[in-house]
């Protein structure tokens, strides 16, 4: 009895490690399936400590622009992406040269940051500007590290006055976090947006072309980010009144 029960056993168990190996041979275990995750964007990171900073916070405004964030994955020089959305009421030009654009990153968290201009012109939408990742350094020679952009790198990329970047023509908070409308960051391998974490505000303007003038003579005044309508009277020296058809 026991040598019928250890034979069926045997045969059992010789026929398990049968199907297992014919299995392994039909690639029914293959290992590019147990990694195939990391072959795609990693969705379900975000880029961290996303801040948009203009130069100039008036209204209707030419002003440079510095973005920063923080990424955990690092994204390959030449192919890598970052697209940035910027704060609602901000206008956009319809083409930005790469010139205009620097990335810059502080070498894994170190403080030290190294520039890289951009090797390619950025895709422009009425919101959004994406860009490529530089595949040179400031010399022109071709990066010898697969990624410019390591993981834990934090990132700043500068906006020049000349890319034409303008801000909103009304005064007040340029969206709500809420709404994610005060500016946000992804990259190619973090393709879910990070938010901005407090919004920009923009300041109403009152410009005077003339500081001195001859009695009776004409002085300019422009006023930016004022309700349209809005009555504007000037007393003192200088004495007069008008009335802004726009928020310009």
């Amino acid at each position: 009895m026991n040598t019928k029960i250890g034979t069926t056993f045997g045969l059992a168990l010789l026929m398990a490690i049968a199907v297992v190996a014919t299995m392994f041979a039909l690639g029914m275990f293959s290992t590019s399936q147990l990694h195939a995750a990391h072959d795609s964007p990693q969705t379900w990171e975000h880029v961290t400590d996303v801040d948009f900073v203009p130069a100039s916070n008036n209204v209707n405004t030419n002003t440079s622009w510095n973005v920063t964030f923080g990424v955990s994955a690092a994204l390959v020089a030449g192919t890598g992406t970052i697209s940035i959305v910027f704060p609602s009421g901000v206008v956009l030009p319809t083409t930005i040269d790469k010139s205009k654009i620097s990335v810059s990153s502080d070498n894994v968290g170190n403080g030290t940051y190294v520039g890289y201009p951009l090797t390619s012109d950025p895709t422009v939408t009425s919101t959004t500007v994406t860009l490529t990742v530089p595949a040179s350094d400031a010399g022109g020679s071709a990066l010898s590290s697969p990624a410019t952009i390591e993981a834990n790198d934090n990132i700043k990329v500068f906006f020049s006055q000349l890319a034409g970047i303008l801000n909103p023509p009304k005064s007040g908070a340029a969206g709500t976090t809420a709404a994610s409308t005060a500016g946000k960051v992804k990259t190619s391998e973090q393709a879910t947006y990070s938010n901005i974490a407090v919004v920009e505000s923009f300041n109403q303007t009152i410009v005077i072309n003339k500081t001195t003038q001859v009695e009776g003579g004409a002085v300019e005044v422009k006023l930016a980010g004022f309700t349209p309508d809005f009555k504007c009277t000037l007393s003192g020296s200088v004495s007069g009144s008008g009335v802004p058809g726009s928020a310009k």
